[in-house]
């Protein structure tokens, strides 16, 4: 963090970028320019990459992927859009995959276009520097605020969202330790798509985890406080989306 933030790439306060407060403040704009609809920010589910370990880069490895951290806006129906901003895996085949150091990257998903990428310079101090004088310059031409794309649609935002998710569980060995998370998936409607645990090779490591079917954020936090309830777990448990087509 100190190397990033001699180059100019974070934030004096770190906090806005490592805790996902940086990337939430820009997805309420980008909800403004899609659907029309102004969210309080802290209305959106926000989790930053504070409690991401390397274990976790290494279970994203054996599942062909990595993990970013991504904000996501979507239109669930006519009327309801979701948005959040969570350290997320994601597919090595997928463009976000690829967007590395300073560089921030908008991916559009219409029906025409399928998927657009937009690619770009998103901290330093050159690029900094440009869109302030870009918005001195919008401010002196008096420019109006652009209009949403979508400036008839009347949409609610829903906090909450559906998606298949990655588990992380931190465990002491004991018995029945699979069947009763099992239990607990199928106490608040989680369908596990599979289990998967890497070599232990010291205390920190003694991690497993679990991938789901598609299923609401609401439920994966009714799982993870009751897996965290049990005696053999292991600190807090961990979740992020999974944004990939092959578990879905």
């Amino acid at each position: 963090m100190a190397e990033a933030s001699r180059l100019g790439y974070a934030e004096a306060d770190p906090t806005l970028d490592v805790d996902g407060f940086d990337a939430r403040s820009k997805l309420k704009i980008l909800l403004r320019l899609a659907y029309g609809i102004d969210v309080k920010e802290e209305e959106i589910s926000c989790r930053g990459i504070t409690e991401l370990t390397k274990v976790d880069f290494e279970y994203a490895t054996m599942l062909g992927g990595t993990i970013k951290l991504v904000g996501v806006a979507k239109k669930v129906d006519e009327r309801k859009v979701v948005a959040f901003v969570s350290p997320s895996y994601i597919s090595s085949d997928e463009t976000l995959a690829s967007v590395n150091g300073a560089t921030n990257a908008i991916e559009i998903l219409s029906k025409n276009l399928v998927a657009s990428t937009y690619i770009g310079q998103g901290a330093g101090r050159w690029p900094t520097a440009n869109s302030v004088v870009n918005d001195i310059t919008s401010i002196a031409k008096s420019d109006s605020t652009l209009a949403p794309f979508n400036v008839k649609q009347d949409f609610k935002f829903v906090n909450d969202f559906t998606s298949a998710f990655y588990i992380r569980i931190k465990y002491r060995d004991a018995l029945g330790i699979t069947r009763q998370c099992g239990e607990i998936c199928e106490k608040f409607g989680v369908s596990i798509y599979s289990i998967l645990q890497n070599p232990v090779r010291n205390r920190d490591d003694t991690a497993f985890v679990i991938i789901t079917e598609r299923v609401p954020l609401s439920s994966i936090k009714k799982v993870a406080a009751d897996i965290e309830g049990l005696d053999w777990c292991f600190g807090n448990v961990f979740y992020m989306p999974v944004l990939s087509d092959n578990f879905i």
